[in-house]
């Protein structure tokens, strides 16, 4: 049989609420050349019944179901990638929704350009019930064109301070990458992502298509929500940091660029754990007025960039 051209990872842990909509969605792409492999990490709700209606559709190539919950959404997506006979992965959460030329918006551009090995989209956030939020990461909008960046560009550019790639569901990427990528992002469970998408970007050039065609959903279960409380996040946070700093070999002004801008952000979310986390990550959090000026000076100078 032919392969498909893209492998539609959907992990999902308890998302039986929204997860009827997610795969709906998936089967409605405009571009239909795919395989549908769905992962199930021993869920508690009503998932299993709700994946059991799909397991006869042709798309589907792979239902899997944990006998034990892994506790790691990154073991879900390493299991699905290796079942994937596509050429193209797209990992799409269980809890999101897609607009149905997703797939074709991103796939057009990345087979259009040989040298590209990831193209991602903009998000509209939605709440619990789907609907639309004030809260964007896109605070200038999205102006429909489609960006190709060179693989150092876009990195120092969009990722090193923060990460542009926040949400998998508004990602593909080619498959011969993740066999390339060191496995060291397993170990960062909240902001495991954000390197992963790093080390995908540093094997090729990168697309942006800038139209909100991923529906990234907002709610009280996201294990981001829980790293907010816990302070799990910052820890990963300056743990990944400390990776760039000498991955990319930063010199001492963008180090302290990097450092003003997390000690900006974590002074303005302090919660219990601060004091704890602030003594483990001085160099990440215990910057000065200096430095946080310095980052902002940064940004209109692009410290970051070269």
């Amino acid at each position: 049989m032919k392969k498909p051209l893209v492998s539609v990872v959907i992990p999902n842990y308890n998302h039986g609420k929204y997860l009827r909509e997610r795969i709906d969605s998936v089967l409605a792409q405009s571009f239909q050349d795919f395989e549908i492999i769905i992962l199930d990490d021993k869920s508690t709700d009503d998932s299993l019944s709700i994946i059991n209606d799909y397991k006869d559709n042709p798309h589907v190539a792979h239902i899997i179901v944990n006998e034990q919950n892994t506790g790691n959404p990154f073991v879900q997506w390493e299991h699905g990638i290796s079942l994937a006979q596509g050429e193209y992965i797209w990992i799409a959460e269980s809890d999101d929704v897609a607009e149905p030329q997703l797939l074709e918006s991103l796939i057009t551009p990345l087979q259009a350009t040989p040298k590209a090995v990831v193209a991602f989209c903009h998000s509209q956030m939605i709440d619990s019930e789907g609907k639309p939020m004030q809260l964007t990461w896109h605070p200038h909008g999205s102006s429909g064109e489609t960006i190709v960046y060179d693989s150092k560009r876009f990195i120092k550019k969009k990722m090193l301070a923060h990460d542009t790639i926040y949400n998998a569901s508004m990602v593909v990427f080619k498959k011969s990458v993740f066999s390339l990528i060191p496995s060291d992002y397993k170990e960062f469970r909240y902001c495991g992502d954000w390197l992963f998408w790093t080390y995908v970007c540093m094997h090729g050039s990168v697309i942006e298509v800038c139209q909100q065609l991923n529906h990234f959903r907002q709610h009280d279960n996201k294990v981001t929500n829980r790293s907010l409380t816990n302070g799990g996040m910052w820890r990963d946070a300056a743990g990944i940091s400390r990776i760039f700093i000498t991955l990319f070999h930063l010199n001492t002004l963008q180090q302290r660029c990097i450092r003003g801008r997390c000690t900006k952000r974590f002074n303005k979310q302090k919660g219990e754990y601060s004091s704890a986390i602030l003594s483990e990550f001085p160099d990440i959090y215990g910057g000065t007025t200096i430095d946080i000026i310095l980052y902002e000076i940064g940004k209109m100078l692009g410290f970051l960039k070269g």
